[in-house]
């Protein structure tokens, strides 16, 4: 793997199309005991959890805390827990994180399990989330206020996610120093 994401918290953004979901599916092919929340149907022939309610609702966040508190968190069974379509369980602030998010995302280290979110854009996402992760995962992005965003969590992230051909993206580490990485392949 070209990233240790052991016991890590991650972010997986970009636009339609730039490659934010093949990275996702290939975290969960190298990764032992590893599955997707599944919300578009997108993870066919990978471990997943095909959501019952695609639109945001007090009953979709029901689904979720519930599969998260017992199949990722409380079974001791899962090591990679990636939630697609993030933003419509976790929306920017003020909106409080899913109760089972929120302990996945504080707690994550102790449970030994490493967890993603995956979105398009970083502007639609609960900040904890992004400032919390361990790595971002960044394919190309066009909004203006997605870019200010990336350059007030490091100097000309911006740019350089504007910037990226296709398929390229940046990875952001802990340190919030960033490279532009290659398409890689599954």
């Amino acid at each position: 793997m070209f990233i240790d994401i052991t016991d890590k918290r991650f972010v997986i953004l970009g636009l339609n199309g730039t490659g934010k979901t093949y990275l996702a599916k290939y975290f969960l092919k190298h990764t032992p005991a590893a599955i997707v929340y599944d919300t578009l149907h997108e993870y066919t022939g990978y471990n997943r959890y095909i959501v019952s309610n695609r639109q945001f609702s007090k009953s979709a966040v029901d689904e979720l805390n519930l599969f998260v508190s017992k199949v990722v968190i409380n079974s001791k069974k899962i090591r990679l827990f990636i939630l697609d379509e993030a933003n419509r369980y976790c929306p920017v602030k003020p909106n409080p994180l899913p109760v089972s998010i929120l302990e996945l995302n504080d707690f994550q280290r102790h449970y030994r399990v490493s967890f993603g979110a995956v979105c398009r854009r970083p502007t639609q996402l609960h900040s904890d989330l992004v400032e919390l992760a361990h790595y971002l995962f960044i394919f190309q992005l066009k909004g203006k206020n997605d870019l200010l965003y990336l350059d007030s969590l490091a100097p000309n992230l911006g740019m350089a996610v504007f910037a990226l051909p296709q398929y390229h993206f940046v990875i952001v580490y802990p340190n919030h120093e960033f490279e532009v990485h290659k398409p890689i392949v599954i």
